[in-house]
């Protein structure tokens, strides 16, 4: 499966340990979700396929590199999860911030013994989001499920930094973004990479920056959230323009409560499923198939003048091929044809006989042949004449 994390091993030196180090990039999904992303060659980082392969370096210490949006928070927390129990092998786990840890992915940096942060990177936490649609006591419900889950991440949160719950609760509340030093200010992160930990920091705190980013941005920790953004970044680039709406459900099945439905592991389930969806998304499809082959047809319109009626019908109708697959076996061709005309010429000539046809001298050649004989005879009786007389 494409995933978003890899494990890197740098080899021992001499008196230190095997080095690993670990990379999380892009999206956190849950494990039931990976399949939609593997189809399409997204990569993800997934709990269950992460767990797997960092059970391979029990007792290792590990650098990990976070530069993530985030995600689904459930799975952020079997990453967690898992790296806590990694520590407990022996190993230390130090976190590290690159780019941007947001969302889900302050989950997993939670669990760094040390937790270090670049000067430049950004730190971002704030309430669970999803989406949900049905009755009032399915919203009523999904607000409570929101309730709990915060509970969960302030856990996390509470554990690391030593804040106190009503604290914490309340920069979730402000979505609140923090630089590196402000990270360090209120316990999130332990310190600031590429700096000279040894030297007092006598600055004052920053402000904490609260402000939202846009929702097409998918900074949230529903794994709803993971599916929108799927449809945005592969609907975009040629089928459609827009974020595919969320599907509705059925009519027939309107008393159905979220979550019933099974999960759609083929494209006739998802059809079945979400037969509105699909239809828009075969309908941007097929659009988009008429307007590339409307312009292979006018690109090979435009060279046709030069190339062989044949080859060119050839090209839009029985063997489909665009300009430049058809002017390359017209170049092909038109070289064929080259050589045979010169084959039939050297063959004609050779059955003609015109090969064997010997020059004849004219008067004045013959004369001006016959005088270089004499010259060059005289020339040797000469040279033999002189060399018996010694000179």
């Amino acid at each position: 499966m494409a995933r978003f994390w890899k494990f890197i091993v740098k080899n021992a030196v001499e008196g230190q340990d095997e080095e690993i180090e670990l990379r999380i990039e892009g999206d956190i999904v849950d494990d039931d979700d990976a399949w939609l992303y593997e189809w399409f060659g997204i990569k993800t980082t997934t709990p269950n396929a992460f767990r797997d392969e960092l059970s391979q370096y029990k007792g290792k210490n590990i650098t990990v590199w976070i530069d993530s949006y985030g995600g689904s928070v459930f799975a952020a927390a079997g990453i967690y999860n898992a790296l806590m129990e990694h520590k407990k092998t022996g190993a230390k786990v130090i976190a590290k911030v690159d780019g941007k840890a947001m969302s889900a992915a302050t989950i997993p940096f939670m669990a760094g013994d040390e937790r270090l942060m670049s000067p430049m990177s950004i730190f971002m936490i704030h309430n669970p989001l999803t989406e949900v649609y049905g009755y009032a006591s399915d919203l009523r419900k999904a607000a409570d499920v929101l309730d709990e889950v915060k509970e969960t991440l302030v856990n996390a949160y509470q554990l690391a930094t030593g804040r106190s719950r009503a604290k914490i609760s309340s920069m979730m509340d402000e979505e609140t973004y923090m630089s590196a030093r402000t990270a360090i200010k209120e316990g999130f992160a332990t310190g600031m990479l590429y700096t000279d930990q040894s030297k007092p920091d006598d600055a004052e705190p920053e402000n904490i920056i609260n402000f939202s980013l846009r929702r097409v941005l998918a900074i949230q920790n529903a794994a709803n959230d993971s599916f929108k953004k799927f449809f945005e970044q592969h609907l975009k680039n040629g089928a459609a323009q827009a974020v595919a709406p969320k599907p509705q459900p059925d009519a027939n099945k309107a008393n159905d409560k979220e979550g019933d439905d099974p999960m759609c592991k083929t494209v006739d389930e998802l059809r079945n499923a979400y037969p509105d969806l699909v239809k828009q998304i075969e309908d941007a499809a097929r659009e988009e198939g008429r307007k590339q082959e409307r312009a292979r047809i006018q690109d090979i319109e435009k060279i046709s003048a030069n190339i062989s009626p044949d080859l060119v019908n050839k090209a839009k109708f029985e063997e489909p091929k665009d300009a430049k697959e058809l002017a390359f076996e017209a170049l092909q061709a038109d070289s064929k044809k080259g050589a045979q005309y010169l084959a039939d010429i050297k063959n004609d000539a050779q059955s003609s006989g015109v090969n064997d046809v010997k020059g004849i001298p004219t008067a004045q050649q013959a004369v001006d042949q016959k005088k270089d004989v004499e010259n060059k005879a005289a020339d040797q009786i000469a040279a033999g004449a002189n060399k018996r007389r010694g000179k």
